[in-house]
């Protein structure tokens, strides 16, 4: 283990805690700064950094669950378990002190292994058993990190065999048994095995960790050392060993098959289940489980090769429990619910990034930023490129005309890779993995020439600094100083993100000058190697044996997408036009932890792909607010909710047309609608929630000099953002999917991008003369607001849920109060135009006025207070109303609705916005 960073001796000096003061801190780095390795470290800036780690923070994961199988074990069995003196114990020590992780992080895993294990099953139990789940992260986010915490607990709780399916690359297979090697066995697979007494100690098995814990492995982390028979034969292994046994494995037929056929040489005769190993538990970790595993044949009675080794290696072990890992889970949602499509039926946990952690939404946000704009939520580090057209061609062919030379934007690219390794050695960072990726084609031919003139330029590069070129040396300032067109510099990009609320990302973001960071240009660019990377070139991203650091410029295709990590990569080139949001986004291998280089960072790509890039980063933002909507609702299950994806207006596609057979397509839009709440729940907490929200809002605004009508206070033009703010405020029920606050929310955010729903029009309705009020402060003054009366449907309804019979909180005229007397009389006109029976309206028809008088940026929000005892529940004395509220939407300009993916055996469950009911309600008193 490294004794020369003074950050893990600072940590080591820090008790167990989450938090400190800024005295014990510099207390730590004082302490620290006595030792002989560290007396020239800047104490200021050890001490930022000891409190960024500190301030770092992760939101608690969220849990979708099926209660009716779900058989929690963990609590009571936790006594007989020693996870602090086993696997877990010295795994969690090794992320604090030799991976840095943050406090915080280490307790959200801590909490959501156990959450995972609980949802699986003892596995001392002589039972038969078999549990699917699924776990969603981010990409570049640390799954890896997390499915090793469940392998350590897995391990010390008894299961005795964990396979670990890792891609379908040998390099990501091999980068994954690397990281089990350091993370759970604790010795070097290539070299040894877990009995050997001259085995390499790496990472775990570092003897500061502890005494060693004895596992094996079928498999080692040479490029090739996937499953074999012969290998595992050769282990001298017994099977029936006490001690835990890991594999890691590709998602390969070939290799599911062999470990499928020595497996079933192990298993007994059983009169229910034909053979069948009962003696060990198996854990199948699936990692990138939307890709390969998913049944895609076009037989719906047959199953896809892969698909059915799996299935064949579940259905082997009385207990088994399948947990697929992804960041994105798009064909995961349309698989079929049945057991042999590996449907997550038992849970779903929705893991939330770090706040360090650099993702799509801090990459690209939602829409694209022009030149000029400014973001305080997204990094300035994207640059547009357009001159890559007769470089690499968007539909190349593989015999297509190679090019002559690259195009001035990967030149530039090139300087700025060379530039950030110089300034990471300015700042101290001399021992760190630096990467560039340039990923603009699929073939191996192009790669590899590309790859030729990539080195030559870096070898021209190289040789001017060598020799001190004048004119080199200026193109390099240049890039680094100036600003051209569609490119910011170093300078502008670093005080762009020190003047936005992004400066807490990164610590050692700064300026330096150009006469610092030139001194370091030499060192750095001596030390950068230019490698083509595919099944054929015989290279591989060796940075595990590179103990001070590797600098490469990777040129490659499809083995630098999905899974594998690029070590401290912070520039990338990639022209890759995929039209699947799966594909897309798995291929940016730029997003993780950039702790050190945040400012450093730049993509480099195509407007098209930056607008994909930004569309996708929203189906996936709604994505997982979709799993947390689910989490929230109790009694919610995998199978119960139609979960739904946004499809694109530019024809990309959710994923492979195979994968997504059992998927169809919905509208959403809520133009020209009215919207109305019609369910409440009958909890304390919720209801004064609710209460003291619309109190606060209502005190917010504005005061008008606007006749009001006798049952109503009205303001005009309050801004959508207070609207929106109103809603997030708003705990509604399960069932209230067209009117449920966070939908609304969503389709708002939208318009107003479009220009419309940016005026709101706000009626507080108050009963006259009504027998229960509540005060309120309105224009600044104390103000009774009557309480109404909505009477409850006695079908509907339960001990927990408050249901308006007829499902209106309206009466007829409330959706015009806003109007002037002329344009109720337009409504009416319009009305008795448009009826089709004979007779004039006692009302103005609300679909007609919607869509023809009310203007598309001035919807109105009506807000009332229902009087509790309508709910026909013992509510105490003195509950404080419900809060109902309706909306009446104007047309759209744009009446562009938004086209949503759904799981078609689920779409029962889908519900949104209907036509507007013909009866309304009669509680007028």
């Amino acid at each position: 283990m490294s004794k020369k960073d003074p950050i893990k001796n600072i940590r080591q000096l820090l008790s167990d805690s989450t938090s400190y003061t800024r005295v014990e801190i510099e207390d730590a780095v004082d302490e620290v700064l006595k030792m002989k390795y560290f007396v020239n470290e800047n104490r200021e800036m050890l001490i930022r950094r000891i409190e960024e780690l500190y301030t770092i923070r992760q939101d608690e994961f969220k849990s979708i669950e099926k209660a009716d199988e779900n058989l929690p074990w963990l609590s009571e069995k936790r006594v007989e378990l020693d996870f602090t003196n086993g696997f877990w114990g010295r795994y969690r020590e090794y992320l604090e002190i030799e991976k840095n992780f943050a406090p915080d992080v280490i307790n959200k895993l801590d909490r959501l292994t156990d959450s995972i294990l609980d949802n699986l099953f003892d596995p001392s139990l002589k039972i038969t058993i078999n549990k699917k789940g699924l776990v969603v992260g981010q990409v570049q986010s640390g799954k890896t990190a997390n499915y090793t915490g469940l392998v350590c607990k897995a391990a010390d709780s008894g299961f005795k065999l964990i396979i670990i399916m890792a891609g379908i690359h040998n390099n990501l297979r091999s980068q994954t048994q690397l990281r089990i090697d350091e993370s759970f066995l604790g010795f070097d697979t290539q070299h040894t095995r877990a009995f050997d007494q001259r085995s390499i100690q790496i990472g775990v098995g570092d003897p500061y960790f502890g005494s060693p814990i004895v596992a094996h492995s079928l498999t080692s982390s040479i490029e090739k050392g996937d499953f074999t028979q012969g290998a595992a034969n050769a282990l001298g292994l017994n099977f029936n060993t006490s001690e835990p046994i890991v594999a890691v494995i590709k998602k390969n037929p070939h290799v599911l098959r062999r470990i499928h056929q020595w497996l079933a040489a192990q298993a007994s005769e059983d009169n229910e289940l034909g053979r069948v190993i009962r003696n060990k538990s198996l854990l199948l970790i699936d990692d990138e489980a939307d890709n390969a595993s998913i049944n895609i044949s076009n037989d719906p009675e047959k199953q896809s090769s892969i698909n059915s080794w799996i299935t064949q290696i579940l259905n082997l072990f009385g207990k088994n429990a399948y947990v697929g890992y992804t960041a994105t889970p798009f064909a995961n949602i349309f698989i079929p619910l049945d057991d042999q499509n590996l449907f997550p039926r038992n849970f779903i946990k929705n893991i939330p990034a770090p706040s360090n952690y650099i993702g799509p939404e801090k990459v690209f946000g939602f829409s694209p930023l022009e030149e000029d704009e400014e973001s305080n939520t997204v990094l300035p580090i994207v640059n547009r490129i357009n001159d890559y057209r007769d470089f690499v061609p968007d539909r190349h062919k593989k015999d297509d005309q190679l090019p002559s030379t690259l195009p001035e934007s990967l030149k530039r690219a090139i300087r700025c890779f060379i530039i950030t390794c110089s300034i990471r050695r300015l700042r101290g960072q001399t021992t760190v993995h630096n990467s560039m990726l340039v990923h603009v084609s699929r073939f191996q031919r192009w790669q590899d020439h590309i790859s030729e003139l990539v080195s030559n330029q870096f070898y021209y590069y190289r040789v001017g600094i060598d020799q001190n070129d004048a004119e080199i040396i200026n193109e390099f300032r240049k890039t680094y100083e100036e600003d051209e067109n569609g490119y910011k510099s170093f300078i502008t990009v670093s005080n762009s993100i020190l003047n936005s609320e992004l400066t807490n990302l990164d610590s050692q973001t700064q300026i330096h000058s150009w006469d610092d960071v030139v001194l370091h240009l030499n060192d750095a660019v001596s030390r950068i190697k230019v490698k083509s990377i595919h099944g054929g070139s015989g290279e591989a991203l060796d940075y595990f044996d590179h103990k001070n650091g590797l600098s490469v410029i990777a040129v490659g295709g499809n083995k630098l997408s999905r899974g594998l990590t690029l070590e401290g990569l912070s520039i990338s080139y990639y022209l890759r036009a995929s039209r699947m949001y799966d594909t897309l986004m798995q291929m940016g291998r730029w997003f993780g932890y950039k702790g050190g280089y945040v400012d450093l960072c730049r993509l480099f790509t195509s407007r098209e792909l930056n607008e994909w890039f930004c569309h996708i980063t929203l189906a996936s933002e709604e994505l997982r607010e979709e799993f947390d909507y689910m989490s929230d609702i109790a009694g919610s299950t995998p199978e119960q909710y139609a979960l739904k994806i946004r499809t694109s207006p530019d024809g990309l596609m959710i994923s492979a047309i195979n994968k997504m057979r059992n998927a169809t397509t919905v509208q959403i839009s809520w133009a020209g609608r009215l919207v109305e709440s019609y369910e409440f729940r009958k909890d304390i907490s919720v209801i004064n929630n609710n209460f003291q929200n619309t109190k606060r809002f209502i005190s917010t605004l504005q005061a008008y000099n606007i006749p009001r009508p006798n049952n109503a206070y009205l303001w005009y033009d309050v801004s959508a953002h207070n609207i929106i703010s109103f809603f997030e405020g708003i705990q509604s029920v399960e069932n209230l999917k067209k009117a449920e606050p966070r939908k609304l929310i969503q389709f708002i955010t939208t318009q107003i991008r479009n220009g419309e729903l940016t005026d709101w029009r706000v009626a507080l309705m108050s009963k006259p003369n009504a027998i229960n009020n509540s005060d309120f402060t309105i224009n600044n003054i104390t103000t009774p607001v009557g309480h109404w009366k909505r009477t409850e449907d006695d079908k509907n309804s339960s001990e927990q849920l408050y249901y308006l019979r007829k499902s209106h909180i309206i009466s007829p005229s409330d959706e015009f109060i806003d109007f002037t007397e002329p344009e109720k009389v337009r409504a009416m006109e319009l009305t008795n135009l448009h009826r089709k029976k004979e007779g004039e309206a006692t009302y103005p028809n609300g679909q007609v006025v919607r869509n023809e008088l009310r203007d598309p940026k001035q919807p109105l929000l009506l807000i009332y207070l229902l009087n509790p005892k309508e709910s026909q529940t013992n509510l105490p004395d003195g509950t404080n109303p419900f809060v109902g509220y309706a909306v009446s939407f104007p047309k759209s300009n744009f009446n562009a609705p938004v086209s949503y993916a759904v799981n078609e055996e689920l779409i029962d469950k889908f519900d949104f916005v209907e036509e507007d009911f013909e009866d309304y309600g009669d509680d007028e008193n």
